[in-house]
C-alpha cells in the first residue's frame, strides 16, 4: 500500500510539469491571435502653428463660405449654391511638412465628422497619391450623415465606392486628402475633429458600405 502510495505521489508531482511542456501545442493546427502592431499618425494636428496652413478650398466654393482651423479640428459651412459655383464644394488637407505623406506602414486614412447643420450631409474623402488627382487616381468612400451625428469615414488603400477592389495607390507618397459634399446646392456645415492614417499594410474591408455616387 505504501509503494502504492509512493507512485500515486510522483505521479501527481509530475503531471503539472507536463501540462506545461505539451501546452504550447494543444492549440496546434489554429491561428495564433497576433498582438495588434497598428498604431496611428496624425496627418492634421489641429494643435500645431501650422495646422492652418494644411487646409485650402477647393475652386467653386461658394461665396461667403468659411473653411476654418481652431485647437478643435476643422470647422466648415457652405453657402447655398449659386450659378457657377462648384455643386460639390470641398477643401484640399495638405502634409504640414514636405510634400507628401509617406503611409506605407499603414491600411487606410480616417477623418472623424460632425454634421454641425439641421439636413444630412453626404460626405466625400479622397485620398490622392502624388502625381494623381482625385477624378481619376485616388481611392475614396462615400457616407451619409445625419444632422448631429458623428461618424468615422475610412478610405481603405485599394478600395473605393463602398469598399470595392479599385486602383491601387502608392501609400508610400499621399499627397493630399481632398474633401467634398456630393451636390451640396444648399447652405451645409461640419466639423472635423481628427484625420489620421490607422490600420497595416494590405487590410481588407470587415464588412460592404453603401455604394458610393460617382460625382
Amino acid at each position: 500500500m505504501a509503494k502504492n502510495s509512493s507512485v500515486l505521489l510522483r505521479a501527481a508531482l509530475l503531471l503539472p510539469l507536463l501540462f506545461l511542456t505539451f501546452c504550447p501545442f494543444i492549440n496546434a493546427g489554429q491561428e495564433p491571435v497576433k498582438a495588434s502592431t497598428s498604431g496611428e499618425k496624425l496627418l492634421f494636428d489641429a494643435a500645431s502653428p501650422d495646422a492652418a496652413k494644411q487646409v485650402t478650398e477647393a475652386k467653386g466654393v461658394p461665396a461667403g463660405s468659411t473653411i476654418s482651423v481652431d485647437k478643435t479640428g476643422i470647422a466648415v459651412n457652405f453657402t447655398a449654391f449659386q450659378p457657377g459655383d462648384a455643386d460639390h464644394p470641398g477643401f484640399h488637407v495638405t502634409p504640414a511638412t514636405g510634400t507628401e505623406w509617406v503611409l506605407s506602414a499603414y491600411g487606410h486614412v480616417e477623418v472623424k465628422v460632425t454634421n454641425t447643420c439641421d439636413r444630412d450631409i453626404k460626405f466625400v474623402m479622397h485620398v490622392v497619391p502624388a502625381g494623381e488627382d482625385y477624378t481619376a487616381g485616388s481611392n475614396q468612400e462615400f457616407l451619409e450623415i445625419q444632422p448631429g451625428e458623428t461618424k468615422v469615414v475610412k478610405v481603405i488603400f485599394g478600395y473605393s465606392h463602398g469598399y470595392k477592389p479599385a486602383q491601387p495607390i502608392n501609400s508610400a507618397s499621399i499627397s493630399e486628402i481632398f474633401i467634398f459634399l456630393y451636390h451640396s446646392i444648399k447652405p451645409h456645415s461640419f466639423h472635423i475633429e481628427q484625420l489620421q492614417a490607422a490600420g497595416t499594410p494590405g487590410e481588407k474591408p470587415i464588412t460592404d458600405a453603401q455604394t458610393t455616387p460617382k460625382p
